[in-house]
């Protein structure tokens, strides 16, 4: 184990989209647990696009990462040293660990333990993790599809916009999903069962919304928003009555310092005219829910009803770069950095 503890810090609040400059790898000395304290080292972190949030200074559901700190971050983790009874040495845990080697931990910020003999630990940053659950509990809460019905999910290479594509596939609903690129449709409509699939990039949202016309002859009934903005402005004059749409990300503004600067067509006439369900979703508010979602979702995998994708780098240095890929959108599944490996080694 090493005698210092690498970190990522958040040295300052992005202007407009994140840049490179925004952090700095440090290294910080290994923590020593006190009293009932235990300390953690990260195996896999996981870059989410909800981190952009955190960036920002302002009223969010949830908490603003501070300028100064350990960029936050959720990770799986492994007790290495611990005075704490219910963390014994060697037991694997997922929390919010943040973008570092090692976290000094208590039974608060500690997170809980998982069992990677029902999946490898990097799935609880995944399909079993707040991506997976996410995907599971907000289709079925808000969306409740129906076979027959017409689902649009945009981010849809995303590792929740993947998730939610094959569950509702397993539905029976016709799925159809927005990418950034061309390229990038083809590999998803392949690899999640897409019934089609379009690209975005360079587009008016007329002319997207053109695109969309011609794949949902029948109309949406649903919307899976992971990006807000444009892309979702281009579904308006689609949907059907009592069409509902689960907002989760706002993907499609993270350039933007302040989300009060997005700006676009009113939507309230087309909800009112078409007696639309439009609801934001939050982990945060279900965290009681997660091992339901968890377990129907190992069934699943163990179906082979869930192609689980993982595009992996290495390394603490390999952070910023890993953020900055999953923002681009460039990852392909979920974007993970893993730290050491499960033998013990680097």
């Amino acid at each position: 184990m090493s005698n210092v503890n690498r970190q990522l810090l958040f040295v300052k609040r992005p202007v407009g989209a994140p840049t490179e400059d925004i952090f700095e790898l440090v290294e910080a000395p290994m923590p020593v647990p006190g009293e009932g304290e235990f300390v953690l080292r990260n195996q896999f972190i996981a870059m989410d696009p909800a981190l952009v949030s955190r960036m920002r200074d302002e009223d969010n559901y949830a908490e603003s990462a501070t300028p100064g700190a350990a960029m936050h971050a959720y990770a799986v983790a492994e007790v290495v040293a611990s005075n704490n009874e219910a963390a014994p040495v060697g037991q694997m845990r997922f929390g919010r660990f943040d973008m570092q080697e090692y976290m000094l931990a208590d039974a608060a910020t500690g997170g809980f333990p998982i069992d990677t003999s029902i999946a490898p630990a990097s799935w609880y940053l995944g399909v079993l993790g707040t991506t997976g659950v996410t995907a599971y509990l907000s289709l079925f809460d808000i969306c409740a599809p129906q076979s027959g019905e017409t689902l649009v999910i945009s981010s849809a290479g995303s590792s929740v916009g993947s998730i939610v594509a094959q569950l509702a596939k397993d539905a029976g609903c016709r799925v159809v999903g927005i990418v950034s690129t061309d390229g990038k449709a083809a590999r998803v409509k392949a690899d999640y069962g897409y019934d089609a699939v379009v690209s975005y990039r360079g587009k008016s949202p007329e002319a997207l919304a053109g695109d969309l016309a011609r794949v949902c002859p029948d109309g949406v009934d649903m919307y899976y928003d992971n990006t807000s903005g444009d892309i979702s402005e281009a579904l308006l004059d689609l949907y059907n009555i009592n069409a509902r749409i689960a907002v989760i990300g706002r993907m499609g503004i993270s350039h933007l310092s302040d989300t009060r600067e997005d700006v676009g067509r009113r939507d309230n006439n087309v909800i009112l005219a078409k007696r639309i369900r439009k609801q934001g979703w939050v982990l945060l508010d279900h965290l009681d829910r997660m091992i339901e979602a968890m377990l129907a979702l190992v069934e699943l995998a163990k179906a082979d009803k869930l192609t689980v994708k993982e595009d992996i780098m290495h390394g603490i240095e390999a952070v910023p770069a890993a953020f900055f890929r999953m923002l681009r959108g460039e990852n392909d599944g979920k974007q993970l950095v893993q730290l050491y490996n499960s033998e013990g080694g680097e």
